[in-house]
């Protein structure tokens, strides 16, 4: 009997050395900093403030823009998009970081943009990142936003599993996010409409033509007013849509829809 007690206490202590062995590994690579957002919080903003400042006015400019008939067009930088982040919205729209977040960067290269924030809750402290592509589709203000390597230090963290959290969240603004179901399980595509007419709008429709994300910049194009979508040419990378199912929730409708609709296949056309 005791070789038979031995061999399970020795299994036991194998075992317990393994799980100690995971848990610091997991603690590690959960502390681990994307090098883009170590990097952004190393170096401070020169005059943050008026770098902020600069990025409202664009948008204010962007804003009385696209309210006129005819073609419009606006850029930002993600110096000036982090300024706005470090030192308008801790003070100016706190409520629009989830609890526990804090600290958010970006950097756009090479047709992403790659966001990142800490997160702290409990003895968890970590930091939260994930790589985002932007296309328009052959509709009219459809974006399908292509999500990847969503991690929290160097832990894999599947996008699946916050896809209709995420649905639910933006229906609550008003913000249609369907998701491309065969997609979740590996690169995930939301299917994000942007509303073309609005009771505020002096002129409509407002029709985007083109986003581009390169070399520190998001650039846009468009065209406000009749006549808008029947000459609508995305310009740029493309989604085009065939048969696909989509899930999400539509806006001011809790239940979860699983619908037929167009599948994403993507192509690059200028």
């Amino acid at each position: 009997m005791k070789w038979w007690v031995k061999r399970v206490a020795a299994l036991g202590l194998i075992v317990g050395v393994l799980v100690a062995i995971l848990a610091l590994w997991g603690y590690r690579q959960s502390r681990l900093v994307p090098e883009f957002y170590q990097l952004a919080r190393q170096q401070p903003i020169e005059n943050a403030q008026a770098v902020s400042q600069e990025l409202v006015e664009q948008v204010e400019r962007l804003q009385a823009d696209v309210q006129r008939a005819g073609s419009w067009q606006a850029q930002f930088s993600d110096a000036q998009i982090n300024a706005w982040l470090s030192a308008s919205l801790p003070e100016e729209y706190p409520l629009l970081l989830p609890p526990g977040t804090e600290d958010p960067r970006v950097k756009i290269q090479d047709g992403k943009l790659l966001a990142a924030a800490r997160y702290k809750e409990g003895h968890i402290d970590t930091v939260i990142s994930f790589e985002l592509s932007v296309e328009l589709t052959e509709q009219p203000n459809v974006l399908a936003l292509r999500l990847q390597n969503l991690r929290a230090g160097a832990l894999h963290l599947p996008i699946a599993n916050f896809a209709h959290g995420i649905s639910s969240e933006a229906a609550k603004n008003e913000i249609e996010v369907l998701w491309d179901k065969n997609s979740l399980q590996t690169r995930p595509v939301a299917l994000v409409t942007i509303p073309s007419e609005h009771k505020n709008y002096v002129n409509t429709p407002v029709i985007i033509e083109s986003i581009r994300l390169d070399d520190g910049m998001l650039s846009m194009t468009g065209r406000t007013g009749p006549g808008a979508v029947q000459s609508f040419q995305p310009r740029g990378p493309l989604t085009h849509m065939a048969r696909l199912e989509l899930v999400g929730y539509r806006v001011g409708n809790s239940l979860t829809r699983n619908d037929h609709a167009p599948a994403l296949r993507s192509s690059k056309t200028q």
